[in-house]
C-alpha cells in the first residue's frame, strides 16, 4: 500500500469516527432538550421501570427471541421478513414494559437483579 493511500484510508476513519461521535452528541443533546417539555418526559416516562430491570429484561428478550425464532421453538425465522420481525420486536418490548410496571409496583427490583445482588453481597455482613 503506497503512503498516500494509507494516510487517506486512516483519515478517512478519523473522519468517520468523529462524525459518528457528532452525530450521537446531537441525538443525546435532542433527548435532553426534548426532555425538558412535560409531553415528552411524561411520553418516556415510563421507561424507568423497563431500565430498573435491565438485566431481567435483556436475557428474557434472549429466550423469547431464541424460543421464536430457532428450529428448537417455533422456528420462525425463515418466515419472518423485517417487517414483521420489527413487529414481533416491538410486541415484545410492550409485553415486557408492562410486566416490568406491574412486577416493580409489587417488588422493589427485578427477579434476576435481586439474585446479583444477592451474589455481589454474598458473604459479607450486609
Amino acid at each position: 500500500m503506497e503512503n498516500g493511500q494509507l494516510v487517506q484510508q486512516s483519515a478517512g476513519t478519523a473522519f468517520d469516527m468523529w462524525q459518528k461521535l457528532a452525530f450521537t452528541l446531537v441525538l443525546i443533546s435532542s433527548f435532553v432538550i426534548l426532555y425538558q417539555s412535560k409531553g415528552f418526559s411524561k411520553f418516556v416516562g415510563n421507561l424507568k421501570f423497563y431500565g430498573k430491570m435491565s438485566l431481567t429484561n435483556y436475557i428474557s428478550q434472549s429466550i423469547i427471541g431464541a424460543l421464536l425464532y430457532f428450529p428448537f421453538g417455533l422456528n420462525l425465522a425463515p418466515h419472518c421478513g423485517y417487517t414483521v420481525s420489527l413487529m414481533i420486536g416491538i410486541a415484545v418490548f410492550l409485553l415486557q414494559l408492562m410486566f416490568c410496571k406491574w412486577w416493580l409496583g409489587r417488588h422493589k427490583q427485578g427477579p434476576l437483579e435481586y439474585i446479583w445482588h444477592k451474589w455481589t453481597w454474598l458473604g459479607s455482613d450486609k
